[in-house]
């Protein structure tokens, strides 16, 4: 069951396990790192909840109206809560108390279809703290035939008053080779998908984003800033680079990212240690390149990257971080 869903058996087995109960909790909590898979199953849960005869195998009405592949979710028993855009500023908001309220107003109304009334919360660790608190007084007394699902990478954010009235669905990171063997299937190059299933950590939506994102022609500058070290002129060097010039935050971490791991890989081969390099499609080049640094020095640099990250992450303007990461590493390189 659920077989679009990649990896994750013990879950899918512990969901098939809830369908049959007949004692069985209203609120799930799946957990997990983005891009393994959470909200697809979770739908796939959804469709199989409202199902006439609890399979999702789109062989009733309810199962045509609850459209997996184009989005369009009209199931009259189907709700789906999620951050929305700011049409203002174009920026993706928190969950507001009036989205909640919206949802606790349907709370009145019972199942039409099916037998359920299920509600997906997508990352309900962004709700604001009224929201929660709103939202906490239909999860304490849902309706009859309701299942909540929220979906959140982390359960830090969350109130423990909402922790305490959940069970815990935990996502694992997908094994290496099936998220490998799942971008093979979709056409990926052999050497870029062992590269891509390494540095998404098991998650095949992050691999998948980061092909969208032309990864690979970001790390090929990522890889030409290596190679230009010692720079003569440094800020006659940095000038005019896309990667300082023209990249927007989202696409300068994905660029400091890519410069982190090709370092990590460097350390790596200095050390001689038996460990698998992530960018192992270039291990010549990186070999090439080992041998101008020492492992003091690649230790120092990671330490400018984790500083670069931060700034990245505030309001420092992207193109002075990104040059102030260049010129700390090259000085570094040159000692």
């Amino acid at each position: 069951m659920w077989n679009d869903v990649l990896g994750h058996e013990g879950v899918k087995s512990f969901l098939i396990s809830y369908l049959h109960a007949q004692e069985r909790p209203h609120a799930l909590l799946f957990l997990g790192a983005a891009g393994l898979g959470k909200k697809r199953l979770a739908l796939e849960f959804a469709k199989t909840l409202l199902c006439e005869s609890s399979t999702g195998t789109d062989n009733c009405e309810s199962c045509r109206l609850m459209n997996l592949e184009d989005g369009n979710f009209s199931h009259p028993d189907f709700i789906l809560l999620e951050q929305e855009q700011d049409t203002k500023t174009g920026r993706i908001k928190n969950i507001g108390i009036d989205q909640v309220r919206e949802l606790t107003g349907k709370a009145a109304f019972a199942p039409v279809m099916s037998q359920n009334k299920v509600c997906i919360i997508d990352s309900v660790d962004s709700m604001t703290v009224y929201a929660a608190n709103s939202f906490l007084k239909l999860l304490e007394e849902p309706p009859a035939g309701w299942v909540i699902i929220l979906l959140s990478e982390s359960e830090d954010k969350l109130l423990t008053t909402i922790l305490s009235r959940v069970v815990k669905v935990r996502f694992q990171p997908i094994p290496e080779e099936l998220v490998y063997q799942a971008l093979l299937e979709r056409g990926v190059a052999k050497e870029h998908a062992l590269v891509l299933a390494r540095i998404s950590e098991g998650s095949l939506g992050a691999a998948v984003r980061l092909l969208e994102q032309q990864v690979f022609e970001v790390r090929q500058q990522a890889v030409a800033f290596l190679e230009a070290l010692p720079l003569k002129m440094p800020m006659d060097y940095v000038v005019g680079r896309p990667w300082v010039e023209k990249y927007d935050r989202n696409q300068a971490i994905l660029f400091v990212k890519l410069l982190q791991l090709l370092l990590r890989d460097l350390l790596i081969i200095r050390a001689d240690a038996k460990i698998a390099l992530y960018n192992c499609d270039i291990e010549t080049g990186l070999q090439q390149l080992s041998r101008g640094w020492s492992s003091r020095s690649l230790k120092q640099a990671l330490d400018i990257i984790k500083e670069t990250y931060a700034a990245l992450d505030s309001s420092v303007g992207v193109k002075l971080a990104q040059e102030s990461m260049a010129l700390k590493i090259d000085s570094i390189y040159k000692e």
